[in-house]
Formats: C-alpha cells, sequence, structure tokens
C-alpha cells in the first residue's frame, strides 16, 4: 500500500487519509482492505524473507539447552 502524504489525498466525505493500490495505482479507502479495481489485497504488508523468522529459532535454542541442563542437574542431586 502506498500512501499519499499530500493534502490532495484525503477524502473530500469524511478528511481521512485514501490510499494508492501497489498493483495498479488505483485510489482506495481508508477502510479498504482489496483494491476495488483490481482486486489486490492492501494490507498484507511487504513480504519477509524466510530467515527472518529465525530469530525466533535462535532464542529456542539457550531456552531449551537451559531446561535440559535443570532437570539433568536436579536428576543428579536427587
Amino acid at each position: 500500500m502506498v500512501l499519499n502524504h499530500s493534502e490532495e489525498g484525503r477524502c473530500a466525505h469524511c478528511g481521512l487519509q485514501v490510499h494508492q493500490c501497489d498493483r495498479c495505482r488505483g485510489v482506495a479507502g481508508p477502510f479498504d482492505r482489496y483494491c476495488g479495481f483490481c482486486g489486490h489485497e492492501l494490507v498484507q504488508g511487504p513480504t519477509r524473507p524466510i530467515w527472518w523468522r529465525l530469530w525466533f529459532l535462535a532464542a529456542l535454542i539457550p531456552l531449551v539447552a537451559g531446561l535440559i541442563y535443570g532437570v539433568a542437574q536436579a536428576q543428579v542431586h536427587h
């Protein structure tokens, strides 16, 4: 979704900011999820690469290692 930050980009009826479709450059209202001209989804945002989600795995590894270490120490001292 391309945001139009000029004064002309306001709705004449309600004063809310209107948007422009990335695909066809058609005008979309402030609460439209899909473009009325081409059907493109406006709210999906930019696509992220798959490695962007790997931060979750990198954060889980120390937690799992600490849990395993704690369970192993509890069994040794019991």
